[in-house]
C-alpha cells in the first residue's frame, strides 16, 4: 500500500511539473501575440492610454521579469487582476468554475450509469441484437461532436421548445448539455465496459461459480462487475480530463457560462492572467481526482496491492 501511496505521490509531482511547462509555453505563446491594449482598449484609445495601459499591467517591463512574475503567480495561485474586467482572476472564475463543475458532476456519473447498462445488455441479447447494438453505438461514436449539439438545439430548443436553446436559465439550461455529454460518456464507457465483461466472463473463478449454480444476481455484481469496474473507475480518471475538454465546444455553442466559454474569450481578449486561471484551476482539480484515483484503485483490486508488496520485496 505505501508503494502505491509513493507512486500515486510521484504521478501528482510529474503532473505539477507538466502543468508549470504548459503555464510557461502559454506565457510565450501570449507575448507572440502582441499587445493586449489592442483588443482590450477600445479603437480610438490614444497612444498614451494604451502607454498607460502597458505599465498598469507590467507590459513594459522586461520579458524575464514578467516571466519570473508570471511563474510565482502559477505556484502560489494567485494570478491578479483580468485585464479586461479589473477584478481579481479568482473572484472571477467562482461562479464559471462552479458552472463546469454542475455539468462535469451530473454527466460523468449518468454517463458511467448508461456504460453499465449498455455494457449488461450487450450481455444478456443475442448474438445478432448485440453486433446490432453495438454498430449502432459505434456509428454515434463516430458522428462529430458537433453534430448532435446542433441537432439537439434545433429540435428540443426551437422546434418544441422544451429546453432553453442557450444560456444559463436554471436547471432547465442543463438538460441538453448534461444529455449530450452524459450519452457521449456512456458510449465510450459502455463499449469498454462490454470489452472487459467478456474477458472477465471467460475467468477461471467465473466459469466454476457458473457452474456451481451461482444466483445471477450475485454471479454479476460480486463477479463480473467489481472486476469490470477496476477498468472503468482506471477509464473515469483519464475521462476527466477529456471531458473538461468537451465542455468546453458544449458551453460555446449552449452559450453556457463555464471554464471552457470563459477560456475563449480570454484568449480572444489576450488576457493572459483571466486565462492562465482558466486553465490552472481545471487542471489542478484533474491532478487532484487523479491522485486520489491512484489511492482508491489499489483498494479495489487486490492484485495491485499484491504486486506492489512483492516488488517492494
Amino acid at each position: 500500500m505505501m508503494l502505491s501511496v509513493i507512486q500515486a505521490v510521484r504521478r501528482l509531482f510529474g503532473g505539477f511539473m507538466v502543468l508549470l511547462a504548459v503555464s510557461i509555453l502559454l506565457f510565450v505563446v501570449s507575448k507572440l501575440m502582441g499587445d493586449p491594449s489592442y483588443s482590450i482598449l477600445s479603437i480610438d484609445a490614444t497612444q498614451s492610454q494604451r502607454a498607460a495601459f502597458r505599465a498598469e499591467i507590467g507590459w513594459n517591463q522586461s520579458f524575464w521579469a514578467q516571466l519570473l512574475q508570471y511563474i510565482g503567480r502559477t505556484v502560489t495561485g494567485h494570478f491578479g487582476n483580468s485585464y479586461e474586467m479589473q477584478q481579481p482572476v479568482s473572484q472571477i472564475l467562482v461562479p464559471y468554475v462552479w458552472g463546469t463543475v454542475k455539468l462535469v458532476g451530473l454527466s460523468l456519473p449518468l454517463g458511467m450509469f448508461g456504460g453499465i447498462v449498455f455494457a449488461f445488455l450487450s450481455l444478456w441479447a443475442s448474438d445478432r441484437t448485440e453486433r446490432m447494438f453495438q454498430r449502432f453505438l459505434l456509428l454515434l461514436y463516430s458522428l462529430p461532436g458537433f453534430v448532435p449539439v446542433i441537432l439537439a438545439i434545433e429540435i428540443f430548443g426551437v422546434k418544441l421548445k422544451w429546453f432553453p436553446p442557450s444560456g444559463s436559465q436554471g436547471i432547465q439550461s442543463l438538460v441538453m448539455p448534461v444529455v449530450l455529454l452524459a450519452g457521449s460518456e456512456a458510449i465510450k464507457s459502455g463499449l469498454l465496459l462490454r470489452t472487459k465483461l467478456r474477458e472477465v466472463m471467460e475467468e477461471k473463478f467465473v466459469v466454476t461459480a457458473r457452474a456451481k449454480g451461482l444466483a445471477p444476481r450475485r454471479l454479476y455484481i460480486q463477479y463480473l462487475l467489481r472486476p469490470a469496474l477496476i477498468l472503468v473507475f482506471s477509464y473515469l480518471s483519464i475521462q476527466v480530463g477529456q471531458l473538461l475538454g468537451s465542455t468546453i465546444i458544449v458551453e460555446n455553442i449552449f452559450a453556457y457560462e463555464g471554464v471552457g466559454s470563459l477560456a475563449i474569450h480570454a484568449l480572444s481578449t489576450r488576457d493572459l492572467p483571466l486565462l492562465q486561471g482558466c486553465i490552472f484551476v481545471p487542471a489542478i482539480i484533474f491532478l487532484v481526482l487523479r491522485f486520489v484515483t491512484d489511492l482508491v484503485q489499489p483498494w479495489l483490486d487486490p492484485r495491485l496491492q499484491q504486486a506492489g508488496r512483492r516488488v517492494s520485496i
